[in-house]
């Protein structure tokens, strides 16, 4: 007992003396502990390289690169000259350049973004229109478009409102009301930066952000220019023990992920933010505009993190943390900083598996760095109190007008009472959350928070997760939600299997027996059954095949697929035609019972299907 009270308490005094040193200013134990963390993270998911830097006080006290730039050439990933590809952080360009036309007195962050647009406009679906302002903190109200988000080949790049005219997302939401992320609505915004400047986006940043900052290795180029071409890491994926070297990921929509530089660039990009505007005596923003850069801008509810104009608030243990991460393929990117600490950190990951380690360093830095001292929440609640938030909920951020919907079944938060005092909350973890107030839930484990929206009749509506201020979880209701329609689906799927089996064999049985037709039904009533049941089966079986590698999808449709979309309307003949049947069936009444009702049966199971498939936009070329 001696032992162990001695140990606590050996314990309690290394953590104050760590806590009282500050260590983020060690250098030395710095490097130390981010070697140990960086390095168990590339061998345990098996990451060919990393590339990490970390600014403090206006210095950078730390940068190294760890791994491979190039796992065939031998080459180690170099800091100072290893160029990343970073995604979404490239965004945070966009948001400069917009700053930069705002304080000029070229753009006005809430008028209607119409009047800076030539080529093409927003649709007018809502009165309220579309601003820089809700671009910036993507509360715009547009769908997800997915499709041609990358290429493989430079042949798909093509001028930014060309794209932007031929690819206008739909717009399903009131602006201001949710943020949900839309690379379309930033690529917008570049657009505009282009318009009003008179220069490529590319051209704009290259004068007014990368030069001044001596960015020298950043680029938007696609590809790498020669000069540094070298000098890009390769991308790789974990296949079969190995890992593979991958292909150069061209972005179409080029300024709202196509950027690649270095750690050391990223981390002048940070300092000049965290100074306001000002590095090594340039400056790109007045202070005054840096400082309305990184105030909020919105927030779904006071109790969850709020998106500033273009930054996202990912604060956590108390900190106030500001930054954007990036994710391609095969790189994954984070940058952030805390104003108040006067500290940013860049980290980015060459291989796939990159996306969940980027998050997890950032917690565990935090957690190591400025560990939070959590109290025991006062506020309890009932078992039926708590079943109010029992449900699906699912990511507003989804396409809703094209086939690619279907991709909004996968990824639902499942919410479920765990006991008498907390809920489940099961997404690609499970976490036990706690409430503190009528509404709001706090994980057992740490201060992440969510917060629950009801309508005026009491109903949930909404789950708000404080670390996610780009998107807003929608409670679905039991119709929408992935169990009824893999259920539903599973049924119709087995009836259409009995149907393709059962009749086939039946006939032949008949035929080998010379068994009388009788009261059975005839061949064309069955040839039309069978045929809408092989052609619904052949739709599906194609479409899971052409679609089975998730991530081709965002290099657009191909021609097989276009192929795929006409059987469901040819289905839709042969349904009519087993409606005509099924009529004929029952108003001549001469046909046995079980006849009747497998065909019905059918019947019903085609017009499940045909439901379903209008419901996923799959019913016609929805592209």
């Amino acid at each position: 007992m001696k032992k162990t009270i001695l140990f606590v308490l050996m314990i309690s005094v290394i953590c104050t003396l760590r806590l009282s040193a500050n260590p983020v200013s060690d250098s030395t134990q710095l490097a130390s502990y981010l070697d140990g963390i960086v390095q168990a993270h590339l061998d345990d998911e098996h990451i060919a390289g990393a590339t990490v830097s970390v600014v403090k006080d206006g210095k950078i006290i730390f940068k190294k690169g760890y791994g491979y730039a190039d796992i065939e050439k031998d080459t180690q990933v170099n800091p100072d000259r290893t160029l990343f590809r970073i995604g979404s952080v490239s965004k945070l360009f966009v948001w400069t350049a917009i700053m930069q036309l705002y304080e000029q007195g070229k753009v006005e962050l809430d008028t209607d973004i119409n009047e800076y647009l030539k080529d093409f406009k927003i649709p007018d679906t809502y009165d309220e229109p579309v601003t820089l302002k809700h671009i910036m903190t993507h509360t715009a109200g547009f769908e997800d478009y997915i499709l041609n988000l990358f290429a493989k080949d430079s042949a798909a790049l093509k001028p930014l409102g060309n794209i932007l005219k031929d690819e206008m997302p739909a717009r399903v939401r009131k602006p201001g009301t949710y943020s949900s992320y839309s690379n379309h609505a930033t690529a917008i915004a570049a657009y505009i930066v282009e318009q009003i400047s008179g220069m490529s986006f590319n051209e704009y940043v290259e004068e007014h952000i990368l030069q001044p900052l001596k960015m020298n290795r950043t680029t938007f180029s696609q590809p790498i220019p020669g000069n540094i071409d070298a000098e890009l890491s390769k991308g790789y994926k974990y296949s079969g023990g190995e890992l593979k070297e991958k292909y150069f990921e061209y972005v179409p929509l080029y300024p709202v992920g196509a950027a690649s530089s270095t750690a050391t660039d990223m981390a002048r990009f940070i300092m000049a933010h965290m100074q306001l505007g000002t590095l090594d005596n340039k400056t790109i923003l007045d202070s005054s505009t840096a400082k309305l850069m990184q105030s909020p801008a919105f927030r779904h509810h006071p109790d969850v993190n709020p998106m500033c104009y273009g930054f996202m608030d990912v604060s956590q243990n108390g900190v106030k943390i500001i930054g954007h991460g990036g994710d391609t393929f095969w790189f994954h990117t984070l940058m952030v900083f805390m104003p108040e600490k006067n500290l940013g950190l860049f980290v980015s990951l060459n291989s796939d598996a990159g996306g969940k380690v980027r998050g997890a360093m950032l917690e565990e830095f935090m957690d190591y760095y400025f560990p939070e001292d959590l109290e025991e929440p006062e506020f309890t609640m009932n078992m039926e109190d708590l079943k109010r938030f029992e449900g699906s909920y699912r990511g507003n951020r989804y396409p809703h007008e094209r086939f690619t919907k279907i991709a909004s079944m996968m990824g639902h938060t499942s919410v479920t009472v765990a006991d008498s005092s907390k809920l489940r909350v099961k997404s690609r973890e499970v976490s036990y959350y706690v409430p503190i107030d009528s509404l709001t839930f706090r994980n057992e484990n740490n201060s992440n928070t969510l917060v629950f929206e009801k309508n005026e009749d009491g109903e949930i509506t909404h789950m708000l997760k404080d670390m996610s201020p780009i998107v807003a979880y929608e409670k679905v209701s039991k119709i929408e939600s992935t169990g009824f329609h893999q259920t539903l689906f599973g049924i119709v799927f087995i009836i259409f299997l009995i149907t393709f089996v059962y009749w086939p064999l039946a006939y032949f049985v008949r035929k080998e027996y010379r068994q009388p037709v009788g009261k059975h039904l005839n061949f064309r009533m069955k040839l039309w059954g069978w045929l809408a049941s092989f052609i619904f089966i052949l739709f599906l079986a194609l479409l899971t095949a052409l679609t089975s590698d998730g991530n081709e999808i965002v290099f657009g449709v191909t021609t097989p697929m276009k192929v795929t979309f006409a059987l469901p309307l040819i289905g839709v003949i042969c349904t009519l035609l087993v409606l005509y049947f099924t009529y004929r069936i029952w108003s001549s009444g001469k046909y046995n019972w079980s006849g009747r009702i497998h065909y019905t049966i059918l019947l019903l199971a085609l017009i499940s299907l045909i439901w379903q498939a209008n419901y996923w936009n799959l019913l016609g070329f929805q592209f």
